[in-house]
C-alpha cells in the first residue's frame, strides 16, 4: 500500500524517521481521520510533502481540528510534544483553542488563507516556562478535495521580537539619561526608565557608593533606588558591606562584580538571589518570581573605578543566554557613556573656571620647566630638519661630548660625536622622524676615555605645526651606560624625558607628549604646582586640575616607601643637593614573561632656591623603572639557579669521586703492589747470596722472582692508568659543567721540575730512557723564584704531556725525554715558542682567561713548559685532532698505546683557564715537542716555606727513623680509616718501613686515642682507645693519618674537635695531621686544611709519595 511505503521508506535525516515511528505509533484509528491505511492518497501527499519541510508545518484534520505536524513543529512547541500528535486541538492546545478557532472560522467563511503574526504562545521547554512569539498562515483545503482541514505554516519569531522590545528598551533608556544633569540625578533617570519596562526589567535596585568613617567610598554602598514590589518584599540591606569579610553568598558576588568589573548572574538556585528581590517581580511584566539576576558594575570607562551597582531581574521568561548578555553589556555601555559625559561636563565647567587662572601661571611653570631641563641628567635636544641644532641643555653637552660653539656650525655636525657603528642606526631613525614616526632606540656616544664609547637611550619625534607639517625634530637622551655594563645588554631601559621646545607651544607639546613624569613642589605649601600627563599615569591616579591636587596623590605610591621619598624631601631642603630615589607605585606592571609585579620609579629631584638661598620648589623627574626592576630580578633568579646546579653537580662529583676510589679497592691494590715489589726486591737480595746445591732450581726460582716482579710492574702500571683515566673523566665533568676552577697559591717555580723528577726518574729509569729535566735560562735572567699558580693543574698537565712522551719513545733507538721550563713577559706564543703550533683557545676559555682566578695585574707574566721527545713524531694532518675531545692521533695510536684520547683535550682545557695556550711541533720519526705556557706573577714565599724552612725534609729509604738533636727517634703514626682492607694494607705497609702503626676505625676513635698520649694534659677518663702494639699508658705520637670520610665522626669534625682541645689546654703542643681524601678538587682541599689538618694526600696515592708527607710532619712535631 502507498501508506506502507511511505512509512517504510527512510529520509535519510534520523531525526526525521524516528518522527515517522513516532506518528506510526498513534492509534490513528481512534481519530477522526481514521487509520493510516484508510488515509487517502491526497493526505499522505500532503504528509510526505511537510515531513520533509524543515519549517514547521502543522496539519488540522477533521471536524475536530486533529494535529498531525512534522518533526520541525515538535521542536518548537517543546514539551506538548508527543503528546498532542493525534488529537484535536482543543485537547492539545486548551489555552489557545479559542483563537484558533475564530482563525478557522474565518477561513472558512472568507475561503482564503489567514495570516497572523506575532502571535505569543508560553510553552514549556528545558522545564522552564519560556515566552514564545510566532507568526503563521492558515490554509484551507480546496472545497472540492476529500479531505477536511487546514494546512498551517508557522515561523519562530521570538529571537526578533524580544530583540526589538529590548532594543526599545535601550533606545528608551538611551534617551532618559540626557535629561541627566549630573552623577546623583542619573541614577534616578536609569530606575525610572526601567519602570515602563515591566518585561525587561521585571525588578531593579541600584546602590551607589557611600564612604565610611575614614572616607573609604570603595566597599560601601548605599541604595539610590529600586523598581518593583518593595512595599511588600523589603530590600535585604539599604548599605552593602564588600570589604570582603562576610560569608554571605550575595555579598560575595556583589564583591566579586565589584572586582572584576564584569557583571555576574545572581541566582535562587544558588543562594545568591534573596527571595524578596525574587517575589519584588510578582507584580510586573509575566507575574511570575524572578529566578536570575544579573549585577551589573557601572563605571565611565574600564580604567576608571566603579561608580554604582545595578542589579537587574532577568526576564521571568527568557534565557540569559548570549544576546541577552550582549543587551545587557550594550546598556552597560550606555549608562557608562552618560556617566562619562557628565563627568567631563563638570571638569569642563571647573576647566572653564581654572582656565584664566592657569594662563596667567604658564609663563612661571615654562621657566620651572626649562630649569627642570637644565638641572636633568637627562639630554634634551631640539635640531630642524636640516639637521642644524637648535638648543640643548647641559646634560646633552656633557653626554655628547659635543662642545658648545658660538659661530654657526654645518648641518650634522653632532654626527661626529655618534660613535662610528652607531652613524647608520642614527639616519635611518632620522629618516623615520621626517616621516613624522617618533622612534626609540639605543646608540653610543664616543667618549674620550671610553673606546667602546657611552651608552644613551634616545626617544625622539616630530614637532609639527597646526598644518601637520614637520617643523622640527625634538628629543631626549639618556645614560644608560650603567645598566649597559652591570646588565649585559639587559631589556631596553624605559622612555626618559622626550624632549623640550625652544617656544612655548613646542614646550607645551612635548610637556604633554613626555614618557617622563615631572612635577614642581611648592614650598612649604607641599602643594603641586605643575604636573605633566605622564606624572598621573605613573601615579595611577585620575588627571585633575593642580589647584585640585591634594596630598591623595601619594595614594598612588607604595605606603612603604612614602618615608623614603619624605627622606628625600627632606634631605633636599636642608642639603639644597640633588637626590635620587628608587621607590614603588601601587598599581602593577605586566612584564615580558606574562606575571604582574611591583611597578617601580626612579626619581630625580632638584631644589630651586629663592634669592635669599632658601628652597622654594622641589622640581622632579620620575622614570618609570619597572622593565629594568624586572630584569634585576629574573637576572638574580638565574644567578641562584646556577649556583644551585653548580652545588649540585659539585655534590656530585664529590659522591662519584667517593665511591670510585675509595670504596673502590684500587687504593688497596696500589698499596699492595708496593708492599710485593718491596717483598720481591728484598727475596732477590737474599736469593743472590744464597747458595743452591741444585743450579737449575736456583736459575728457575730466580726467574719466578723475575716473574713476579714484571707481574707486580703490570699491576702498578694499569692501576696508574685506571687512576688517570677516573681523573681525566672527573675532571671533564667539572669542565663540561663550567665547575671547574683554578686555585692559584704561592709557590716556588722550581719545586715544579723537581716534583716530576722525583714522579718520573724511577719510570724513565727502568725503560733506559734518557731523562732531562732542566730550568730555561730566562728563569734566572727574570730572577722568577715564587709564583702564584695552581700547581694541581700544572702537575696535570705534564704529567700528560711526559706520560705520553715516555708512551712513545721507549721503544725506539734513541731514547731521550727533555723538561724545560721558562718564563717569559710576553705571550711565548707570539715571541720564544712561535715555531710551536698553537690550539685555536675556545670562546669560553677566553672568557675565563681574563677571570679572578688567574694572576692579573701590571707584574704579570708567562710561565712556559716544553716537553720533547725523540718518538716516532706525528703527521701534519694528525695535528688537528690531538687537542680534541675523545681524540688520537690515528686509529693506530690507540691499538698499540692505548689511551682514552682525553688527556690532551683536557690539558688543552686546563692551560687555557689559566689564561695560557698548549700547542706542538713535530716531526714524523725524528720526535715532538709540546709546549704550553699559563699566566702568572711574583708572589710572596709560601707559608710552610717562610715558617718551617728551618725543618731539614729528608727521603727515606725504608726506614722511618729520624735524628733530633742527634737523637734517633722512632716515628708513630696514627691510621684513622673506616675500610678495613685499606687499614690493614696500609698498616702493613707502613710497618715494613719502619713506622710504629695505631688504628683508629673512626674520627671519634681517633680523638679517644690522644688521652693515652704525651700530648695530654687533663685527667684521663680511660675511654676506649684503638688497636695498638703495646698497652704503654703513655704512648708516642707523631702524625695522625686522618680520612676525611668516615662513620660516626668524620676526619674534618675530628680534626676541629682536636684543634678545639689544644686551644682549651686540653692537649700540649700541635698534633699533625694529614688529610686522606679522594675529595682532590681544590675547594675540598681548603676545607680540610680551614678544619685544621697540616697537609693533605689524595686517593690513590703511592707509598713513596706518602712517606715524605709523614717525615715533614713528624720533623714539624718534635720542633714544636
Amino acid at each position: 500500500m502507498a501508506s506502507s511505503m511511505l512509512f517504510e521508506s527512510t529520509s535519510g535525516s534520523p531525526e526525521t524517521d524516528r518522527h515517522l515511528q513516532l506518528v506510526q505509533s498513534v492509534d490513528w484509528s481512534a481519530t477522526s481521520i481514521g487509520a493510516i491505511d484508510d488515509w487517502p492518497p491526497e493526505l499522505l501527499l500532503l504528509f510526505h510533502l511537510i515531513i520533509l519541510d524543515p519549517q514547521p508545518r502543522l496539519l488540522l484534520l477533521g471536524p475536530d481540528h486533529t494535529l498531525l505536524y512534522n518533526e520541525a513543529y515538535a521542536e518548537l512547541v517543546g514539551e506538548r510534544h508527543p503528546a498532542a500528535l493525534g488529537r484535536p486541538i482543543r485537547e492539545a492546545f486548551p489555552e489557545t483553542y479559542s483563537m484558533t478557532l475564530s482563525i478557522v472560522d474565518e477561513v472558512v467563511s472568507t475561503g482564503r488563507a489567514s495570516v497572523e503574526k506575532g502571535f505569543c504562545m508560553p510553552l514549556m521547554r528545558d522545564g522552564r516556562l519560556l515566552e514564545i512569539h510566532m507568526s503563521w498562515i492558515v490554509v484551507p483545503f480546496p472545497k472540492k478535495s476529500s479531505l477536511t482541514g487546514f494546512s498551517v505554516i508557522l515561523r519562530d519569531e521570538t529571537e526578533k521580537r524580544v530583540s526589538d522590545r529590548r532594543l526599545q528598551t535601550s533606545h528608551q533608556l538611551s534617551m532618559a539619561l540626557t535629561m541627566a544633569s549630573d552623577i546623583s540625578s542619573l541614577w534616578e533617570t536609569i530606575l525610572g526608565s526601567l519602570r515602563d519596562r515591566d518585561h525587561d526589567c521585571p525588578f531593579a535596585l541600584l546602590y551607589a557608593p557611600e564612604p565610611d568613617a575614614n572616607g573609604n567610598d570603595e566597599l560601601f554602598f548605599q541604595i539610590r533606588g529600586s523598581v518593583g514590589d518593595f512595599e511588600n518584599n523589603p530590600v535585604a540591606a539599604n548599605v552593602l558591606n564588600l570589604s570582603g569579610t562576610s560569608n554571605d553568598r550575595l555579598n560575595q558576588k556583589l564583591g566579586a562584580a565589584l572586582t572584576s568589573e564584569e557583571p555576574i548572574l545572581l541566582e535562587s538556585e544558588d543562594g545568591s538571589l534573596p527571595k524578596s528581590w525574587s517575589n519584588a517581580a510578582s507584580t510586573r511584566g509575566w507575574k511570575d518570581a524572578c529566578t536570575e539576576a544579573v549585577v551589573i558594575p557601572l563605571q565611565s570607562n574600564r580604567y576608571h573605578k566603579v561608580r554604582a551597582l545595578l542589579v537587574l531581574g532577568v526576564a521571568t521568561r527568557s534565557k540569559y543566554d548570549v544576546a541577552y548578555k550582549s543587551w545587557v553589556e550594550e546598556m552597560r555601555r550606555t549608562i557608562g557613556n552618560s556617566i562619562h559625559s557628565l563627568r567631563k561636563k563638570e571638569m569642563a565647567a571647573v576647566e572653564l573656571a581654572q582656565r584664566e587662572k592657569k594662563a596667567n601661571n604658564i609663563s612661571l611653570q615654562y621657566n620651572h620647566l626649562v630649569k627642570v631641563m637644565e638641572l636633568s641628567d637627562v639630554g634634551i635636544f631640539s635640531c630642524d630638519k636640516s639637521g642644524n641644532l637648535l638648543q640643548a641643555n647641559e646634560s646633552w653637552y656633557r653626554l655628547s661630548s659635543f662642545s658648545r660653539q658660538a659661530e654657526p656650525v654645518p648641518a650634522f655636525a653632532w654626527l661626529e660625536s655618534v660613535y662610528d657603528d652607531d652613524k647608520a642606526l642614527v639616519m635611518s631613525n632620522w629618516n623615520s622622524m621626517l616621516q613624522g614616526k617618533p622612534v626609540t632606540y639605543q646608540m653610543r656616544w664616543k667618549h674620550p676615555e671610553r673606546p667602546e664609547g657611552r651608552w644613551i637611550l634616545a626617544v625622539c619625534l616630530s614637532v609639527m605645526d597646526d598644518q601637520g607639517k614637520i617643523i622640527s625634530i625634538s628629543g631626549c637622551t639618556t645614560d644608560i651606560d650603567a645598566q649597559k655594563r652591570v646588565e649585559n645588554d639587559a631589556l631596553q631601559a624605559l622612555q626618559a624625558l622626550e624632549r623640550a621646545s625652544a617656544s612655548e607651544q613646542r614646550f607645551q607639546h612635548f610637556s604633554k607628549s613626555s614618557p617622563v613624569a615631572v612635577h614642581i613642589l611648592e614650598i612649604p605649601s607641599r602643594a603641586i604646582s605643575f604636573c605633566n600627563i605622564a606624572w598621573f599615569d605613573m601615579l595611577g591616579i585620575e588627571e585633575v586640575p593642580f589647584d585640585q591636587l591634594d596630598m591623595s596623590w601619594t595614594d598612588g605610591i607604595l605606603e612603604q616607601d612614602l618615608p623614603l621619598l619624605r627622606e628625600s624631601v627632606q634631605k633636599i631642603l636642608t642639603t639644597h643637593e640633588p637626590q635620587t630615589t628608587q621607590f614603588r607605585f601601587r598599581k602593577m606592571f605586566l612584564s615580558g614573561d606574562g606575571h604582574r609585579y611591583q611597578s617601580w620609579g626612579s626619581s630625580q629631584s632638584h631644589a630651586e632656591l629663592d634669592e635669599n638661598g632658601a628652597v622654594k620648589a622641589i622640581m622632579t623627574t620620575t622614570t618609570d623603572i619597572s622593565h629594568l626592576k624586572w630584569a634585576e630580578e629574573v637576572q638574580r633568579s638565574r644567578v641562584e639557579e646556577a649556583l644551585e646546579a653548580k652545588r649540585q653537580n659539585e655534590v656530585f662529583i664529590d659522591m662519584t669521586s667517593q665511591y670510585v676510589l675509595i670504596r673502590n679497592p684500587l687504593g688497596a691494590v696500589v698499596h699492595c703492589a708496593d708492599a710485593i715489589d718491596e717483598s720481591l726486591i728484598e727475596m732477590k737480595s737474599i736469593l743472590d747470596k744464597l747458595q743452591y746445591s741444585d743450579e737449575k732450581a736456583g736459575k728457575r726460582l730466580g726467574e719466578l722472582v723475575a716473574s713476579s716482579a714484571e707481574a707486580v710492574n703490570i699491576i702498578t702500571s694499569c692501576s696508574s692508568h685506571q687512576k688517570r683515566i677516573v681523573d681525566d673523566l672527573l675532571t671533564l665533568s667539572k669542565l663540561d659543567s663550567n665547575l671547574l676552577q683554578i686555585n692559584q697559591a704561592s709557590v716556588r717555580a722550581t719545586s715544579i721540575l723537581d716534583d716530576m723528577r722525583r714522579v718520573f726518574e724511577i719510570e724513565a729509569g727502568r725503560a733506559e730512557i734518557e731523562l732531562r729535566i732542566q730550568a730555561d735560562p730566562s728563569i734566572k735572567a727574570m730572577k722568577v723564584d715564587n709564583v702564584m699558580l695552581d700547581t694541581g693543574r700544572v702537575h696535570q698537565i705534564l704529567i700528560n704531556l711526559i706520560t705520553n712522551a715516555l708512551k712513545f719513545t721507549k721503544d725506539k733507538p734513541q731514547r731521550r725525554v727533555t723538561i724545560t721550563m721558562g718564563s717569559s713577559e710576553k705571550r711565548p706564543s707570539d715571541g720564544i715558542l712561535s715555531s710551536i703550533d698553537f690550539a685555536l683557545p675556545h670562546t669560553l676559555s677566553d672568557t675565563v682567561r681574563e677571570s679572578e682566578a688567574v694572576a692579573s695585574g701590571p707584574e704579570t707574566f708567562f710561565i712556559w713548559f716544553t716537553v720533547s721527545d725523540s718518538g716516532r713524531g706525528i703527521k701534519p694532518d694528525e695535528k688537528t685532532k690531538l687537542f680534541s675531545r675523545f681524540q688520537q692521533a690515528s686509529p693506530r695510536t690507540y691499538s698499540k698505546y692505548g689511551g682514552s684520547g682525553l688527556g690532551l683535550f683536557i690539558s688543552r682545557e686546563l692551560a687555557e683557564l689559566q689564561g695560557g695556550e698548549i700547542g706542538i711541533a713535530s716531526e714524523l720519526d725524528v720526535g715532538s715537542t709540546f709546549a704550553f705556557f699559563v699566566k702568572t706573577q711574583p708572589a710572596a714565599p709560601p707559608i710552610d716555606q717562610r715558617l718551617k724552612s728551618d725543618i731539614a725534609i729528608r727521603p727515606r729509604s725504608g726506614s722511618a727513623q729520624t735524628s733530633f738533636s742527634n737523637e734517633i727517634v722512632q716515628i708513630h703514626v696514627l691510621v684513622a680509616e673506616d675500610n678495613p682492607t685499606n687499614q690493614k694494607v696500609l698498616k702493613r705497609q707502613l710497618t715494613n718501613k719502619g713506622y710504629i702503626v695505631w688504628t683508629a676505625d673512626n674520627g671519634q676513635e681517633a680523638v679517644d686515642f690522644l688521652r693515652q698520649t704525651r700530648y695530654w694534659s687533663a685527667p684521663s677518663s680511660t675511654p676506649s682507645v684503638p688497636s695498638s702494639p703495646s698497652t704503654a699508658q703513655e704512648k708516642a705520637l707523631h702524625v695522625i693519618l686522618m680520612d676525611t670520610e668516615m662513620p660516626i665522626m668524620d676526619g674534618l669534625t675530628a680534626a676541629r674537635r682536636i684543634r678545639q682541645m689544644q686551644r682549651d689546654g686540653l692537649l700540649k703542643g700541635h698534633v699533625p695531621i694529614l688529610s686522606v681524601s679522594a675529595n682532590a678538587r681544590p675547594e675540598q682541599t681548603s676545607m680540610a686544611m680551614d678544619a685544621g689538618m697540616d697537609d693533605s694526600i689524595s686517593k690513590p696515592f703511592r707509598i713513596a709519595d706518602l712517606t715524605p708527607k709523614i717525615d715533614r710532619l713528624a720533623d714539624m712535631a718534635y720542633a714544636g
